[in-house]
């Protein structure tokens, strides 16, 4: 038994990523809060602001990069690497020519925009630096993206783990010196050097021998490949920006700055799933590019899903009890946005356990029923999210319940359209997601409601944690 243990351990190279992913959220994650006790609400909520801007820049590949991130593990899998590298040279010169036009043009914008106005106004000067950066971030943003991302599909998984903590290290000084010195610009330094060093760590084995091909005709391929994915990406960023945009609209600026706690508990629940999501997304491609069998994609991907929920709980109960705390010691300007953090987390917990469904649609090219997933969950987002603030509350809190209850819709979407579409068992894919999140979440939400002290409530949380995780190792690891 501990021979196969070991052997398992062994063959799950994403632990490493994972553990690496855990650790650099959570070096961002204090790095937030550090944020937050020197940054006041109004200029945190101009912050989030400009990044919505950012956001929707990434839109400007036209697909490029969601078909070089879907077809290059494919080309792979077939051991067709003149395919693949042509893909990667073709991404590569997309992606700096159309960054840079828009690099000069949003530079020109912001310059006459707010010429006359940053003398004069504090905020509005926040407002020009902060769109000023941009096109800067988003550039260097998407080549680290798309460098990491070559790495683990050339299979270097470890290699990506390491080079991810290692950056973030260095990167969170620079984020911190930058906050003591400049305040809010300091705001933009560590994202904008880790990605910069990211790319130059990667370059080696993820650009190396890149060429720029200025092969208009297979651009427009690739871009015809993408723009399925590229629309379903934009609906997600829609449904993601659905909150901030009820925010700014029925709230105020204040309010989206509170907002931005409970959005740094969204980032730290979900990245650790979708960390290992997109590791076995990229097995799961492989696995089919080389036998197109996908009776056997759902089997390895329900294995997968099962994995994913366990560590999915008990990030969630653990963010759960760690939030209030941090808040309260750390950002006493943000305590108004702790219930809605919570409120937050576990419907995004749940939705976790589904990612891998979600990109079984990616890798099967069902682009259709990608896209009509992809609204309804902003359909749901606007209805929940909107209808709660106007009828019920105008509160941050009303549009945390409002998010985490359409994407606890969408998650039990995808699981409805995947049963029927191959006759599989809804409640074996529901036995592989929901169920052991709800072992570990529904005790630990309980203790914490109805336990006074928190660190007795916390204690219990762990051992049910600890307890239900025992009983279902058996099942994951040794179940084959």
């Amino acid at each position: 038994m501990l021979t196969k243990l070991l052997e398992k351990i062994k063959s799950a190279d994403f632990i490493l990523v994972t553990i690496s992913t855990v650790i650099c959220s959570g070096i961002s994650f204090i790095f937030s809060v550090y944020s937050k006790s020197l940054v006041p609400v109004k200029p945190l909520g101009i912050y989030s602001t400009c990044l919505l801007a950012q956001t929707y820049m990434n839109y400007a590949q036209f697909g490029v990069l969601n078909a070089y991130n879907r077809d290059y593990p494919q080309a792979l899998g077939r051991k067709d690497y003149e395919t693949a590298n042509k893909m990667k040279n073709i991404a590569t010169t997309f992606m700096l020519m159309i960054y840079l036009i828009i690099f000069v043009v949003f530079e020109a914008w912001v310059f006459f925009y707010y010429r006359g106005r940053i003398g004069s106004d504090q905020y509005q000067a926040y407002y020009a630096f902060g769109y000023a950066m941009c096109p800067i971030m988003i550039l260097l943003k998407s080549f680290d993206d798309m460098s990491n991302a070559t790495v683990r599909m050339n299979g270097k998984y470890n290699y990506s783990a390491a080079i991810g903590f290692l950056r973030t290290i260095i990167a969170f000084g620079i984020g911190v010196a930058a906050l003591n010195v400049v305040g809010y610009y300091g705001l933009y330094a560590m994202t904008t050097s880790s990605a910069l060093l990211g790319i130059i760590m990667f370059r080696k084995n993820a650009l190396k021998g890149v060429r720029l091909n200025f092969d208009f005709s297979y651009m427009k391929v690739m871009i015809i490949g993408g723009i399925p994915l590229l629309i379903n990406s934009l609906i997600w960023t829609l449904v993601q920006s659905v909150d901030k945009f009820v925010i700014l609209g029925f709230l105020t600026t204040e309010d989206l700055g509170v907002y931005s706690v409970p959005l740094m508990g969204f980032t730290t629940m979900v990245l650790v799933p979708q960390t290992i999501s997109q590791v076995f997304y990229i097995k799961v491609s492989h696995l089919y590019g080389a036998n197109k069998d996908e009776k056997q994609l759902l089997e390895k991907a329900s294995y997968f899903t099962n994995i994913t929920s366990v560590i999915s709980g008990a990030a969630c109960v653990c963010v759960f009890f760690i939030m209030p705390i941090f808040v309260q010691m750390f950002m006493p300007m943000y305590t108004d946005g702790t219930p809605a953090t919570q409120i937050l987390i576990i419907g995004v917990a749940i939705y976790s356990t589904t990612m891998l469904f979600g990109n079984i649609f990616s890798v099967l090219k069902l682009n259709k029923s990608l896209i009509a997933n992809s609204v309804a969950l902003c359909i749901f987002n606007v209805i929940f999210s909107t209808g709660l603030v106007v009828f019920v509350e105008r509160s941050i809190n009303m549009v945390a319940i409002g998010t985490g209850m359409s994407y606890a819709l969408y998650s039990l979407l995808l699981m409805i359209k995947l049963s029927r579409k191959f006759n599989y068992s809804f409640l074996k894919l529901f036995a592989n997601s929901w169920l052991p999140l709800l072992a570990i979440v529904i005790p630990g939400v309980l203790y914490y409601m109805l336990i006074e002290n928190i660190y007795v409530a916390a204690a219990l949380a762990l051992f049910t944690i600890v307890l239900v995780c025992g009983i279902l190792t058996k099942l994951i690891f040794f179940r084959r």
